[in-house]
């Protein structure tokens, strides 16, 4: 009975962080953006970012330093100089896309876009579009 009872917990306490989550929306418009994102702890993490300026920067940790249950990262940047970085850490599954679409002088362009993902059971997705005119 003892054992039953131990179980039913461990189950409901599972349920319970599934159902919890993470959540981030970020929009920024101006000459200069700057975002930073941090979701920990044993849950669904999502982040949306996006940034429309001449110099864009964002960063998302999700599950760095305690890990999620899954991760989503979005990240979509309109600037002369784009910069993102996205670092994953899941039991389960971690998906992440960057856009980037740089505009103006030439040799004042640049896309940078590095991910980093970490998954115990599940998959790993990544997605980078970048686009200079």
């Amino acid at each position: 009975m003892r054992k039953l009872f131990f179980a039913s917990v461990a189950v409901f306490a599972l349920s319970s962080a599934a159902q919890a989550a993470n959540t981030s929306t970020t929009v920024q418009v101006g000459l200069v953006n700057g975002s930073s994102v941090s979701q920990q702890g044993l849950t669904n993490s999502t982040s949306s970012t996006s940034q429309l300026g001449i110099v864009n920067s964002a960063t998302t940790m999700q599950g760095t330093s305690s890990a999620s249950l899954n991760n989503g990262s979005t990240v979509n940047q309109i600037g002369v100089q784009n910069s993102a970085t996205t670092g994953q850490v899941a039991f389960g599954n971690n998906g992440s896309s960057i856009t980037q679409d740089s505009f103006g002088p030439a040799a004042l362009q640049n896309n940078s876009a590095s991910v980093g993902q970490l998954s115990v059971f599940g998959i790993n997705g990544s997605s980078v579009s970048q686009t200079a005119h």
